[in-house]
């Protein structure tokens, strides 16, 4: 008999999606919105209890929250000191750039494209601050509409027919001034300035917030630490398994040497602390975490198959096929004579790690919804 598991976040009434141009299905969503109410209650880590039950992980890897390392207004100075750090801790960033500066008069801060190509080619992710970074000025008029739509829709174009090995979907707000139906036309996401993790089960992914860097919300994304302050321990604790898209401008900053080398130890000292949690936290691009939550909130998984021999799946989600290509982590319970496993999808061999939990096998499947049916055999 077949047996069906759903997917416990896809609560489709819940779901609130971003006004989609006239003619396009209501399974290929360029982007969510805002909910009206939580998608889903936050969960903890799960473990499926019969063999070929599966859930689709809450962040990749099945991590307990999720950070994104993001920096504005393009920073050139800071470019080299950035890769360094990446690369000693296993990081990758996101820049987002204010296009018109590139290359422009002012090149050592906003550096050129080459330099963004160097960025791309070290796989990190360059998006969209905007063409001129202009935003409504204190008591001044607002931006106007078509300049909104240039301002955005045009540096999207600039960075994807400049750059290879990446791909610009995303778009930061000038000052945080949010026009979420206009970026709605052109981005899968964009990151705003509001201080807060952002709760898991409502995240509004057209204006996702950034988070202070401080290692206390580290400690609200975990779920609060013995030693954090008691004002991370409130009833509920709405950040436990959020997602904090960490915000940064240049970090060799200040007036004298003192601050600078005041300023670039601070940093230092926090990508450490960072680092010391990369096994319970997903450090991933603004794109890779934006593209893994919409697809988690819109997925559904089924179980079609789970004999002794052959366990098969299906994955589908709500979202744009040529913009949504980030793999969900699935976790299948396996028969416990597994020991080892390959996995398939659509015929084609995809990444699956064996693990084990209170005596019994699983895995963790790296699947892309939409690509066909999933399909786990055991290795002797």
């Amino acid at each position: 008999m077949k047996t069906y598991t759903r997917f416990l976040f896809s609560l489709f009434a819940l779901v609130q999606c971003a006004p989609a141009a006239d003619g396009v299905p209501d399974n290929q969503l360029r982007t969510l919105g805002k909910p009206d109410a939580p998608r889903f209650d936050i969960p903890e880590i799960t473990w499926p209890d019969t063999p070929g039950k599966a859930d689709i992980c809450l962040w990749k890897d099945d991590k307990y929250a999720a950070i994104s390392l993001t920096i504005d207004d393009n920073c050139r100075p800071d470019h080299d000191w950035w890769l360094a750090q990446a690369e000693k801790h296993g990081f990758k960033l996101t820049w987002f750039v204010i296009t018109d500066g590139v290359d422009g008069r002012n090149k050592g801060f906003s550096g050129t494209w080459a330099d963004w190509q160097r960025l791309a080619d070290a796989g990190h992710s360059i998006q969209s601050h905007s063409t001129n970074h202009h935003a409504k000025k204190k008591d001044g008029p607002p931006v106007p509409e078509e300049e909104l739509h240039a301002m955005y829709r045009d540096s999207l174009e600039a960075i994807n027919s400049h750059l290879t090995n990446n791909v610009a979907d995303c778009i930061a707000y000038p000052n945080g001034e949010s026009h979420e139906d206009i970026a709605a036309q052109y981005a899968i996401a964009c990151r705003g300035v509001y201080g807060a993790p952002n709760a898991v089960n409502k995240i509004n992914y057209l204006n996702v917030n950034e988070g202070h860097y401080t290692q206390g919300y580290i400690n609200v994304l975990l779920g609060g630490e013995a030693d954090s302050p008691k004002w991370l321990n409130k009833p509920g604790k709405p950040f436990r398994r959020g997602w904090c898209a960490v915000l940064h401008h240049l970090v060799h900053h200040g007036r004298t040497p003192e601050q600078i080398a005041k300023s670039v130890s601070d940093c230092e000292q926090r990508l450490e602390n960072l680092a010391k949690y990369k096994d319970r936290i997903w450090i991933g691009t603004f794109q890779a975490v934006a593209k893994y939550g919409q697809e988690r909130d819109t997925a559904t998984l089924a179980t079609i198959d789970a004999g002794d021999a052959r366990i098969a799946l299906t994955l589908v989600d709500r979202m744009d096929d040529t913009h949504f290509n980030e793999p969900l982590t699935v976790k299948v319970r396996l028969p416990d004579a597994w020991r080892q496993l390959s996995a398939t999808q659509g015929g084609k061999p995809i990444q699956a790690r064996f693990i084990e939990h209170d005596g019994h096998p699983y895995a963790l499947v790296d699947a892309v919804p939409d690509r066909g049916e999933i399909v786990l055999s055991p290795v002797q």
